[in-house]
């Protein structure tokens, strides 16, 4: 074979196998960087953009470009559904970080806001994390964690302030912000379900009153459409300047005692606390739990009625009457 051929077969072939390397094996076998060369983990927080994560992946040694692996985690379709948490890379192209970052299952951690619950309640989804309680009590504390649009309506205690935590699942990423990452997403979420239904000249004290009878509301209500029944009574006897008499309140002011009550007696019914709506009139002064969004919207837009009175049948439905003397025979009639 003339040398001028066999030359040419040579160069061909070297540049098939460079093309095979460079190309199609990256492409065919992504995890091929796993086997050669060192874990990288790389945490990415909550709400940060592709092009950040991009920064953050570069800065941890995975990637020579960020700017090229967000135009890769683009062009893939993840940079809008980002995940965060901690996930564990190996150094190799930005095409070939995005797609492992792309099949990657990150470390995280979930938290449900139940929608009743209390501040302490809360703060006990951080019990098993180290200083994840104190944590989170600094996340609450600090005001610039909840969205700007509510910082002005923050209360100065800041167990109030769970008003504006919309009960939800959250996914947030392991770590000393995991508790300040929630309190933003819960707060952002609060805000664009609820916020939009506020008059944006709302004052201060308005804000907190609504969401305070939206946690008695809560507290109350076990069906959605009596909500803006209970929201309608609850504001006709503060216009009469009658006690609110919500069990509610009874309820969270043994608990902050540390005893729990499901069944109250009448002597539960005498308990000095000023969250007590037996012998207090008013508002009691801070929320009794977390509202969900259906109490919220029941507190912003109670139903009009002549009711003033209502007790919880044996089926969990509330009986509503007019009078005291309607509300005692009815209650005679359920066997109560």
């Amino acid at each position: 074979m003339p040398k001028k051929n066999s030359d040419l077969i040579l160069f061909l072939a070297a540049a098939s196998f460079y093309a095979l390397l460079i190309f199609f094996v990256p492409h065919a076998f992504s995890e091929l960087p796993s086997l050669l060369s060192e874990k990288i983990k790389v945490m990415i927080p909550a709400g940060v953009s592709a092009q950040r994560a991009a920064a953050m992946i570069q800065e941890a040694g995975a990637v020579e470009s960020a700017r090229a692996l967000s135009r890769a985690m683009s062009d893939i379709g993840i940079d809008r559904a980002l995940k965060p948490g901690i996930y564990t890379l190996f150094r190799s192209t930005p095409v070939n970080v995005a797609r492992q970052m792309a099949k990657a299952k990150p470390e995280i951690y979930k938290f449900t806001i139940i929608p009743g619950s209390s501040c302490r309640d809360l703060a006990a989804l951080f019990d098993e994390y180290d200083g994840g309680r104190e944590l989170f009590e600094e996340a609450i504390n600090d005001k610039t964690n909840f969205h700007a649009a509510v910082r002005d309506h923050l209360q100065d205690d800041p167990h109030a302030r769970m008003i504006f935590l919309m009960p939800d699942t959250y996914f947030v990423a392991p770590g000393k912000n995991a508790a300040a990452d929630l309190v933003k997403m819960s707060s952002k979420l609060w805000y664009e379900r609820i916020g939009s239904e506020i008059p944006a000249d709302t004052s201060k004290n308005i804000f907190s009153d609504t969401g305070i009878l939206a946690s008695l509301i809560e507290g109350e209500a076990k069906a959605d459409d009596e909500r803006p029944v209970l929201a309608g009574i609850f504001l006709r006897r503060l216009q009469k300047k009658m006690r609110l008499q919500s069990c509610a309140t009874v309820i969270y002011a043994w608990d902050e005692r540390g005893v729990k009550k499901k069944n109250l007696t009448y002597d539960d019914l005498k308990i000095a606390s000023p969250y007590n709506t037996y012998i207090n009139k008013g508002l009691p002064p801070a929320p009794i739990c977390i509202p969900s969004a259906a109490s919220w919207l029941a507190a912003l837009h109670p139903a009009k009625s002549d009711y003033l009175f209502f007790f919880a049948g044996k089926n969990g439905r509330h009986v509503f009457s007019k009078s005291y003397q309607e509300h005692l025979k009815k209650q005679k009639e359920a066997g109560l």
